[in-house]
C-alpha cells in the first residue's frame, strides 16, 4: 500500500509537522494557564475570573483546531505545488487567548496588591 501524493512529507526536515507540534504546544501551554487561572482566581474574585478564565480556555482550543486545519492547508499546498496558504486566523486567536491570560494575571495582581 503505496501513500498519496498528500501523504507524504514535503521536506526530509518535517519542518511544517515541526511547526503544528509547536503550535500545539502553545495551545496547550495557554490552556493550562488559563485552567490555573480559573482554579485559583475564582475563590478571589468570583465569576468574572472564571469568564476570563473560560473564554481563555474556549480560545486555546479553537487554536488548536486551526492549527490541525491550517498544517492540512499548508502541506497539501507545498505538496502539490510547492506555496503556502496561509491567513491571519491563528496568530489572532493565540493573541486573544494571550490577552485573556493578561487580563487574568492583571486582575490577580491590583486585587492582591497591598502597598502598606
Amino acid at each position: 500500500m503505496s501513500d498519496g501524493p498528500h501523504e507524504r512529507p514535503f521536506d526530509r526536515g518535517l519542518q511544517t509537522e515541526r511547526t503544528l507540534l509547536a503550535w500545539r504546544r502553545t495551545c496547550l501551554a495557554l490552556a493550562v494557564g488559563n485552567a490555573v487561572a480559573i482554579k485559583y482566581l475564582s475563590d478571589l474574585l468570583g465569576p468574572w475570573a472564571t469568564l476570563v478564565g473560560v473564554a481563555g480556555l474556549a480560545l486555546s482550543g479553537v487554536a488548536w483546531v486551526i492549527s490541525a486545519r491550517r498544517y492540512r492547508r499548508m502541506h497539501e499546498g507545498l505538496v502539490r505545488d510547492g506555496t503556502l496558504a496561509l491567513d491571519g486566523r491563528m496568530p489572532l486567536l493565540l493573541a486573544g487567548s494571550v490577552l485573556m491570560a493578561a487580563l487574568a494575571a492583571i486582575i490577580l495582581m491590583v486585587v492582591l496588591w497591598r502597598p502598606w
